[in-house]
């Protein structure tokens, strides 16, 4: 979940966006519906280089299954010049 982004409110993301919580109300934060073989990726910094504070996001429990997480740590720059 990012609790900072608003979720878009076109009902063609619920496919792929969290847009019903499991007490049947509407989820107003960005949640990424969880798909077996798919992933998400997204940029912590913005343009100028500077943290983007609407990256702050968290995982949710597992209910049942596994969860498997993997970080990948992008660079703008080279890392050794």
């Amino acid at each position: 979940m990012f609790p900072e982004v608003w979720r878009p409110s076109a009902n063609e993301w619920c496919e792929t966006l969290k847009c019903i919580d499991e007490f049947g109300r509407d989820v107003h934060r960005l949640e990424v519906e969880p798909k077996v073989g798919t992933a998400i990726f997204w940029y912590n910094l913005d343009p100028s280089g500077s943290v983007d504070s609407k990256t702050l996001h968290a995982g949710a429990p597992v209910i049942n299954g596994t969860k498997v997480g993997l970080n990948i740590w992008t660079r703008q720059n080279r890392y050794r010049m």
